[in-house]
C-alpha cells in the first residue's frame, strides 16, 4: 500500500470513531483518485413508466410458504426491526483496515457502531392499497432483514419480483428513494425486495463482493440472498423468467456474482457502477479492481440476461469494469436521447440465434451515481438517462 492509502485509512478510522461513515468512505474514495459524487441539484426528469393494470398472473400462486422463511414481519406503519446482530466468521472491515496500518494494533474498539445508520427518511410514499413490509430471512448461511414492496393490485396478482441491492453506506429506504423502483414496480404489478446489509456484516454496509467466502453459490451472502429470493418467488408463485436482481456499486458487484452463482434463479440482472464476479479476493485487490486494475469473469451469454450501466467519469469504480462484466463484442443500438439527459452509448449483445442477451449504457460525464435517480436518495444523478426505467424495460423484453 502507498503512503497516501495508509494516510487515507487513518483518516477514515477517525471518521468512523466520530460516527461519520460517509466521511470515512469519502476519505478512501479521495485516495483512489476521486471524491464521492456530489448531489446534483437539478430537477428530476419525468420518468417513463411501463403500462399495465396488474391483471391476474397466468401461473398458479403458491398456496403457502414455509413458516421458517419469514422470521419477523411488520407493516409499513410500524417500526423497522433492528438489524441482525448475530456475529459472523467474517473479519470486520475495521479489523482489515487496522491490519494494513502500521502501529494501529491498539486502535481499540469503536463504541456504538452497531446502531449506526445513515441519516434520512423512510420508504417513498406508497399508493393506496400498496404495502411495505419489514421482514427478516434466515438460512443456513445467516440472516438479513429486508423491506418488501407489494403493489396495490394485491399479493395474489403480483406479476414479478425485483431484488434491489444497495451500495455502501446506503439503507434500503435510501436506495428506494433514490432509484424510484417502487413507483415503476407499481405500474408493472411487481413486488420489490430491498435486502439490508448493516454494519454488523460490513463496517460500511457494503455487500462483501470482494471476499472469496461470498462468491460461491452455497456460501455467504450469495446463499442468503438466493434463499430470500426463492422464498419470495414461492410465496408469490413467480417463475424464474420474471425474477430479477439489480444493484449499485457493491450491490451491483453482488448482483453480478448472483448471476454467476445462481443462473437458474434469475431471468435477468442489472449492474449499475459495479464490478464483475471474481474481480477481487480481498480488500487490497478490491481497491485495485475499483481503480480498473482488476480481473474478473465476463458474464456468460448462456446465463441470465444482463444490463450494465456505468458512467465514464466514475472515479470510484472505473468504467473499465463495465467492459469486464460483458463479453467482447456487441453492436451499437439506436436510442432516443433527451436534451435534458446525459448522452450515452448503448450497445446490445446477441447470441448465436440472434436473441439479445445483454445491453450496456456507458453514460458520458456521469460519475458514481444511479442515473436518473432522485436527489432524495444518496449517490444519484437526476440528470439521467433513467436507469430504473431502462432496467425494467430490458428485464421485461422477453417475458
Amino acid at each position: 500500500m502507498t503512503f497516501d492509502m495508509n494516510a487515507a485509512m487513518r483518516r477514515a478510522l477517525d471518521k468512523v470513531r466520530a460516527q461519520d461513515p460517509m466521511g470515512a468512505t469519502r476519505e478512501i474514495q479521495a485516495a483512489l483518485g476521486g471524491a464521492a459524487v456530489s448531489q446534483p441539484k437539478t430537477a428530476r426528469p419525468e420518468r417513463p413508466t411501463p403500462s399495465g393494470k396488474c391483471p391476474a398472473p397466468a401461473w398458479r400462486r403458491a398456496a403457502e410458504i414455509e413458516d421458517a422463511e419469514i422470521i419477523e414481519e411488520s407493516g409499513a406503519t410500524g417500526d423497522a426491526p433492528q438489524g441482525d446482530t448475530r456475529a459472523e466468521a467474517t473479519t470486520s472491515l475495521l479489523d482489515r483496515l487496522k491490519a494494513h496500518l502500521p502501529g494501529c494494533a491498539d486502535c481499540g474498539p469503536l463504541p456504538g457502531l452497531g446502531g449506526l445508520r445513515p441519516s434520512g427518511g423512510g420508504m417513498p410514499e406508497a399508493p393506496e392499497g400498496a404495502q411495505i413490509l419489514h421482514r427478516s430471512h434466515a438460512g443456513p448461511e445467516g440472516a438479513r432483514d429486508y423491506r418488501l414492496y407489494i403493489p396495490s393490485c394485491g399479493a395474489d396478482r403480483v406479476q414479478g419480483l425485483v431484488v434491489m441491492l444497495h451500495g455502501c453506506t446506503q439503507t434500503p429506504e435510501d436506495f428506494a428513494r433514490g432509484t424510484g423502483m417502487n413507483a415503476l414496480a407499481e405500474k408493472a404489478g411487481f413486488a420489490v425486495a430491498w435486502p439490508e446489509q448493516n454494519r454488523v456484516h460490513n463496517m460500511q454496509s457494503c455487500w462483501n463482493w470482494f471476499e472469496t467466502g461470498h462468491q460461491r453459490a452455497d456460501r455467504g451472502e450469495p446463499a442468503i440472498l438466493a434463499g430470500l429470493t426463492r422464498a419470495l418467488c414461492a410465496e408469490f408463485g413467480i417463475p424464474r423468467e420474471r425474477c430479477f436482481v439489480a444493484g449499485l456499486s457493491a450491490g451491483g458487484a453482488m448482483a453480478a456474482i448472483l448471476g454467476e452463482t445462481h443462473p437458474d434463479l434469475f431471468g435477468a440482472i442489472g449492474v449499475h457502477s459495479g464490478l464483475p464476479a471474481g474481480a477481487a479476493s480481498d480488500m487490497v485487490s478490491a481497491f485495485s479492481a475499483m481503480r480498473g486494475q482488476g480481473g474478473g469473469r465476463a458474464a456468460a451469454l448462456t446465463g441470465p440476461r444482463l444490463m450494465v450501466i456505468h458512467g465514464d467519469a466514475d472515479r470510484t469504480v472505473d468504467v473499465s469494469n463495465a467492459g469486464r462484466i460483458l463479453a467482447p463484442g456487441g453492436e451499437d443500438a439506436p436510442h432516443e436521447e433527451s436534451a435534458k439527459a446525459r448522452a450515452y452509448r448503448r450497445t446490445r449483445h446477441a447470441d448465436a440465434q440472434g436473441r439479445v442477451r445483454a445491453e450496456s449504457w456507458i453514460i458520458k460525464g456521469a460519475g458514481h451515481a444511479w442515473s436518473g435517480g432522485s436527489a432524495s436518495g444518496s449517490y444519484t444523478d437526476p440528470e439521467g438517462p433513467d436507469a430504473s426505467a431502462g432496467m425494467l424495460r430490458f428485464f421485461l423484453e422477453t417475458v
